[in-house]
């Protein structure tokens, strides 16, 4: 059974705040495609480009990525000199200048194809929740007037917005578990997991019992969930058999994300 990358609460929670930060003047949608307009110039100025000519091999693979989660919009790829495994989605929603999908140095330096499928496929989700708007407006227009409820209940959007990008990072490798996890060595140690002989499964039995610290609330990040609970969260994602299992299994998880300190 094929399951649903969408996490309901995020999807409900992105419902309930897009009606409260939408924008209802001319100024503020104008305003904002200024906003991007500068990013795409600024990226453009700065970063490598990503093209079919320049860089092919890379270039297929972020094509690739695109068409495995059938993503049609126009998006660019670019190089940055980060040296660390990273990557980063400035989003658009001005055809005219299209949304930026930037990939490290050090990401193509140290990751496989199939792991930077991983990196590519996890940015490309946050095109695919659209919380990036909500965000977007919250944070530029809102953010210093809203009550201490409301700023935990973005925190809390971002939060689960982060893990449901990893499900579509986990699709864009070919829902490869073994792949997911080098990457995860990769993206948060920057080291590879095989010269150390660390299984798959070695790792992901020791990173339960690491995230246990983290199912009772508590400070998880700024803007992304403790690496323990975005790693678990795969391996149900990969191992549950249908939804409702799949939505069992996470609700320890998800708990946590909502109890967490801001």
């Amino acid at each position: 059974m094929k399951l649903n990358p969408i996490i309901p609460q995020r999807k409900n929670l992105h419902n309930i705040l897009w009606k409260l930060v939408q924008p209802n003047s001319t100024f503020q949608i104008e305003w904002e495609l200024e906003e991007q307009k500068f990013t795409y110039f600024n990226e453009s100025c700065y970063d490598f480009p990503i093209e079919a000519d320049t860089t092919p091999a890379l270039f297929q693979i972020c094509q690739s990525v695109k068409e495995r989660l059938q993503i049609t919009n126009d998006i660019v790829f670019f190089i940055d000199g980060r040296t660390r495994v990273d990557g980063s989605c400035t989003a658009s929603a001005n055809k005219e200048y299209p949304s930026i999908i930037t990939i490290s140095t050090g990401a193509v330096n140290t990751l496989t194809d199939n792991e930077l499928a991983c990196l590519i496929g996890h940015e490309l989700g946050h095109l695919i929740t659209q919380d990036w708007l909500i965000s977007f407006f919250f944070n530029k227009l809102y953010k210093k007037y809203a009550t201490t409820f409301r700023v935990h209940q973005f925190h809390i959007l971002d939060l689960l917005s982060e893990m449901e990008a990893d499900r579509y990072g986990y699709l864009a490798c070919g829902s490869n578990l073994d792949t997911f996890v080098s990457y995860q060595y990769k993206l948060y140690g920057g080291i590879n997991q095989q010269p150390f002989g660390v299984s798959t499964d070695t790792f992901l039995k020791a990173n339960q019992r690491h995230m246990q610290k983290f199912l009772h609330g508590g400070w998880l990040g700024k803007n992304h969930p403790a690496n323990a609970l975005r790693i678990e969260a795969i391996r149900l994602f990969a191992t549950c058999k249908t939804n409702r299992e799949l939505k069992a299994q996470m609700k320890p998880i998800i708990d946590s994300i909502i109890n967490c300190d801001d």
